[in-house]
Parts: structure tokens; C-alpha cells; sequence
């Protein structure tokens, strides 16, 4: 099965305002891709304000020297790619997202996730076909005692 996720850097108001309730973003994000014409330009002014541009260079940075540390792992024409027997994954920058593609079992796109919540914040990852979306590093909630 190949997965398809776009990762998405969010702004943290909204992070912190919808943290919970991240099926809202799946849904914005499902009738963005799905929608044509005006309800087109009006879902995607919406997506352009709750994202962020990715920090190309300094991503691009962390993603060569993180990968280096991991098996069957390259960097070649500004994509991070890792192949192993039984799984592999490519990761693609671009200006707004970040595009994972992974195909096998799930070892390969779980190490990208892993370098990504290491040191990235505010990232969601969106599997619209399969519908699997998630807080690649989530919030800690506060405990209030009274």
C-alpha cells in the first residue's frame, strides 16, 4: 500500500485553538484538494492563512545531516529518500508543504516523522486518500489541579 501524506507547518494560533479537533483540518484540506472554481480560490485563500511557509534552506539542512545517520539513506537533487527491503520513503520540499510518499511497512516514513518532530514544531501530516492525519509532535496539555 502506498501512502501519500502532505505535511503541512500551521500557524500556532490554530494550532493551539483546534488541537483536539484536527479532523476540521483534515476536512479543509480534503474539500481543498477536491474543490474547483470559486469554492477552489476561497478554500485555498482559507489554507494560506492557517500555513506557514516551510524554512527551505534551514529544513533542507536538518533533513541532509539528519539522514546521513540513518541506513539506506540519500539525499539526491533536494530529495530525502530511504530505502530498505521491505519499505521506502521520499520526502520532497516544497514552498507551503512538505510531500512524504512511503510505500511497504511503516519503518521508513516513521523515521522521517521522527527527524521532523525532533525538531520541527506545528506540523500536521495529511493522508487524504487513506484518511490518516495527525500532530506530528503534539502539544502537551496542562494539568490544572484544584
Amino acid at each position: 500500500m502506498v501512502r501519500n501524506y502532505q505535511i503541512y507547518w500551521i500557524e500556532e494560533l490554530f494550532v493551539q485553538h483546534y488541537y483536539g479537533r484536527e479532523r476540521m483540518f483534515y476536512q479543509l484540506f480534503s474539500d481543498w484538494e477536491a474543490s474547483t472554481g470559486d469554492l477552489h480560490d476561497i478554500v485555498s485563500k482559507q489554507v494560506d492563512y492557517i500555513t506557514k511557509p516551510i524554512p527551505y534552506l534551514p529544513t533542507q539542512r536538518l533533513l541532509q545531516h539528519e539522514i546521513t545517520k540513518v541506513e539506506g539513506a540519500a539525499w539526491i537533487n533536494s530529495v530525502a529518500t530511504i530505502e530498505r527491503e521491505e519499505s521506502g520513503a521520499t520526502l520532497v520540499l516544497n514552498e507551503k508543504s512538505m510531500s512524504l510518499n512511503a510505500w511497504g511497512h511503516d519503518e521508513s516514513e516513521y523515521i522521517f516523522f521522527e527527524i521532523l518532530r525532533r525538531n520541527m514544531g506545528q506540523l500536521l501530516a495529511m493522508d487524504i486518500k487513506n484518511e490518516r492525519f495527525g500532530w506530528l509532535k503534539p502539544i502537551k496539555q496542562r494539568k490544572f489541579i484544584y
